[in-house]
């Protein structure tokens, strides 16, 4: 039985949280934490994945308790996910380290307010070494100039976000994404040298896509609702 969206999501998580903590096996409860969800949505959730058998459970005593007692349950990938999501399994280290320091670049700097930040990301583009982490420094930066040059006008914001966040339309949004972003650097009256290569970047990144599987177009598409989530685009309040 193939994995739902959602099962996917926890089960990314989970190599998240298990390669943070150096391979060793993980209490639900944290993984709980890092998902934002129940203690108990997370534990029923790993026993599905268990059954599937993405995971295995073994028990532990908890710390500091020697002897006889009560134990904890904790959780780790199987080989069979090891096998089903190698890009998980650290053969793309690149992709992780990128993401990371773009995310807590953008959780730290807040709304993009001046060159520095896009210039860097800019920049960093041609030293990624394989498709996927170009594509998704691409996105990154596509997004934070977009935000940038759209901050006072929250409607078109808005729309832009709708058109990510829905599963019908939003891996066509990948497709245009780059474009987005080139159409406003043609409008300003003074184009950074930086700026200058996003049209090569974007005939690259889009040649790419092209190869990606669905799976990786999946990724590429969460990666950017994170950064969109980081750079504060306004959501739809009803």
């Amino acid at each position: 039985m193939p994995l739902t969206n959602r099962q996917r999501t926890f089960l990314e998580k989970l190599f998240d949280v298990y390669y943070r903590y150096r391979r060793q096996p993980i209490h639900y409860t944290t993984v709980a934490q890092a998902l934002g969800v129940a203690n108990s949505t997370a534990y029923e959730m790993l026993r599905l994945l268990e059954q599937k058998g993405y995971v295995s459970s073994e028990y532990h005593l908890a710390d500091r308790h020697a002897g006889p007692g009560r134990s904890m349950v904790l959780f780790k990938p199987t080989r069979k996910a090891l096998r089903t999501f190698r890009h998980l399994a650290g053969e793309d280290k690149e992709w992780e380290v990128m993401k990371e320091k773009v995310l807590s670049r953008l959780a730290t700097e807040g709304l993009p307010g001046d060159e520095g930040l896009l210039a860097d990301l800019m920049a960093a583009i041609p030293e990624s070494a394989d498709p996927f982490s170009y594509c998704g420094r691409v996105v990154a930066a596509s997004l934070v100039f977009i935000r940038s040059q759209l901050s006072s006008r929250v409607q078109e914001l808005r729309n832009f976000r709708e058109m990510i966040d829905t599963e019908a339309i939003g891996l066509d949004v990948l497709d245009l994404l780059p474009g987005v972003a080139l159409g406003l650097s043609y409008a300003l009256r003074h184009t950074p040298s930086w700026l200058s290569k996003l049209p090569e970047y974007t005939k690259r990144y889009q040649s790419y896509l092209r190869q990606m599987d669905e799976e990786a177009r999946q990724r590429l598409l969460r990666f950017s609702r994170e950064v969109m989530a980081a750079l504060r685009f306004p959501v739809e309040t009803g």
